[in-house]
């Protein structure tokens, strides 16, 4: 079996998100527009795509007003400008919420990658509400059962390839990131070539939902033989095992196992 430098983004120690592109959470009662200052602050779990869609704006004009490029990290805690916001009542609790600033602190107190999953305490959603997004979408639901099945295939908990699912495309099989990873497991050609030839044993279309889902369930079940607990499984699939061993969980990394962890327990 060949060693893999890298197994999604890309060979740099800085590397691109793709969440800026990916359906999320619409968390009730956190998150708040300010008809005062025109903006947002960003809540765990958001993204751009989510935000855009909300504020009735497109992502490239709500990157443009912020000075952000479509693939930027979204900060917990962050105050973007929301470009022609007209005045809507505000949500019931204030822009400065307790849990946005719980949640920066968890991940942006100053941890080094080498110790970041060791102190990380994650700030998490509630038990087993889904993401509104998804309760109103049935095509996406519809394709739960899959990672049930292939969840339990490979010995992953199923409720984990959801929330990493729901960060990397929001369930969406036609997401192609700029960096090309495909479909609803955000997979990059190497890495699918890797997980079906050599883990699976079998030719697998990245193109089909169903290959995809089952792909991403074997490539999480591979890392969790690569490194221990749940947080460092989720930043190697974000950054590679090798960048992990080497520099630890990346900074660019924090606020996306941030994210999955807080997802993680909706899908519970």
């Amino acid at each position: 079996m060949p060693k893999l430098t890298f197994l999604r983004r890309t060979a740099s120690v800085r590397m691109a998100v793709t969440a800026a592109v990916l359906a999320t959470v619409a968390i009730t009662g956190q998150a708040a527009f300010s008809s005062s200052s025109n903006g947002y602050v960003v809540q765990p779990g958001d993204t751009l795509w989510a935000i855009a869609q909300r504020a009735g704006v497109s992502m490239q004009s709500l990157a443009a007003a912020n000075s952000m490029q479509l693939t930027d990290v979204l900060s917990v805690g962050r105050h973007l400008v929301i470009p022609g916001f007209e005045a809507k009542e505000a949500a019931s609790q204030p822009a400065s919420a307790p849990v946005a600033n719980a949640a920066v602190r968890s991940y942006s107190s100053g941890t080094t990658g080498s110790t970041f999953c060791s102190s990380f305490a994650p700030t998490t959603g509630p038990w087993g509400v889904l993401p509104s997004v998804l309760q109103q979408n049935p095509s996406r639901l519809a394709l739960r059962p899959l990672f049930r099945e292939w969840g339990g295939a490979y010995g992953v908990n199923p409720s984990l390839l959801e929330a990493i699912a729901w960060q990397e495309s929001g369930w969406q099989q036609g997401v192609v990131s700029p960096a090309q990873a495909v479909g609803v497991g955000q997979l990059l050609p190497a890495t699918a070539d890797f997980v079906s030839r050599y883990l699976i044993g079998q030719r697998l279309d990245i193109n089909s939902a169903y290959d995809n889902i089952r792909m991403m369930a074997r490539f999480v079940a591979y890392l969790q033989t690569q490194v221990r607990g749940t947080c460092n499984v989720i930043a190697a699939y974000y950054e590679g095992t090798q960048n992990l061993t080497t520099y630890g969980v990346l900074v660019e990394t924090q606020p996306y196992v941030a994210n999955v962890e807080y997802l993680l327990p909706m899908f519970s």
